[in-house]
């Protein structure tokens, strides 16, 4: 090998030994400026593209750690800056069966994803409900429709971890069929306002929940799947889960977005997970951690 080649090797491979992260620092550059322009998702399939290339030089932690760097802000509703109401109630169910959950529109390039949880979308013997059964109506309280009414779902995007085991990542993403008749291109977040959306939260977080609980022991709310409940407290970090200690949220609370620095004036704020499920032995309603990649898989099936 020509000496002097050699010796430019040495140089590149002592060069990526101490500038680390220099990979990271290009998806990190790419998924955060594609997320906060809100135009395209391309950029974020081309880094997802590059993580793989890449895999065998990170460990798991270290993707996870660098791309947490992601923080989509809310989006204020266009129609009516003065009144976001991207929380709702979702309905669920087939034939025999009518079930209620929580949902709330995430601010997105597409305009129409929604997060709610994944076993909200499913029945008892692990088959996915028919599309044509799910409705979504933001802002709805005191037995009444929202503004908008029922709005179809027209697609959904499930972990597939947690199809294989229901333990597993319990949230899922919807894309809602909003189709505007008085103003064409509009959006779904156009009238409701979205909420920001973020990875990083960590111990002790002062956290807002929304949701149309039935049961539970939430203190003033009427826990009856149709008024809608607010609980306001801090959040606990383990290694799985955020937990809220010694409050039942109700079943059909499942879904209802944890929010970070909630704004009173805008009602919104980042949602960083969502109720799952209470449980009884330790007294906590656990909002299940979220794995970015997967977060960013399910949005990229619904939007690409």
């Amino acid at each position: 090998m020509n000496k002097k080649f050699s010796s430019y090797l040495l140089i590149v491979l002592i060069a990526m030994l101490f500038i680390p992260g220099i990979a990271s620092v290009i998806s990190q550059r790419n998924i955060i400026s594609d997320t906060l322009a809100f135009r395209t998702l391309e950029k974020i399939k081309e880094t997802t593209r590059f993580n793989k290339r890449n895999k065998g030089n990170k460990t798991r932690n270290e993707n996870k750690i660098n791309s947490r760097n992601v923080i989509v802000p809310p989006f204020s509703s266009v129609v009516n800056s003065n009144h976001n109401y991207p929380i709702g109630r979702f309905l669920t169910g087939n034939e025999t069966t009518i079930g209620v959950c929580t949902a709330s529109v995430i601010n997105t390039a597409n305009g129409n994803i929604g997060l709610t949880a994944a076993h909200c979308l499913i029945d008892r013997d692990g088959k996915q409900y028919n599309l044509s059964f799910l409705s979504f109506s933001p802002g709805y309280d005191t037995e009444t429709n929202g503004p908008l009414g029922a709005i179809p779902v027209e697609d959904v995007a499930i972990p597939y971890t947690h199809l294989v085991d229901p333990r597993e990542n319990d949230y899922a993403l919807v894309r809602f069929a909003f189709k505007d008749p008085n103003r064409g291109g509009a959006r779904l977040q156009d009238y409701t306002g979205a909420l920001g959306w973020r990875f990083d939260i960590g111990n002790n977080e002062p956290t807002c929940v929304f949701c149309y609980p039935v049961g539970g022991n939430l203190e003033d709310c009427i826990r009856d799947s149709k008024h809608l409940c607010k609980w306001q407290g801090i959040t606990k970090k383990r290694q799985n889960f955020y937990v809220i200690r010694k409050v039942d949220l109700g079943y059909a609370a499942s879904g209802s977005p944890y929010i970070s620095q909630y704004d009173t004036e805008t009602n919104l704020g980042y949602a960083y997970t969502l109720m799952t499920r209470y449980i009884n032995t330790s007294e906590v309603s656990v909002g299940k951690i979220w794995d970015e990649n997967v977060f960013f898989g399910l949005l990229l099936r619904l939007t690409s």
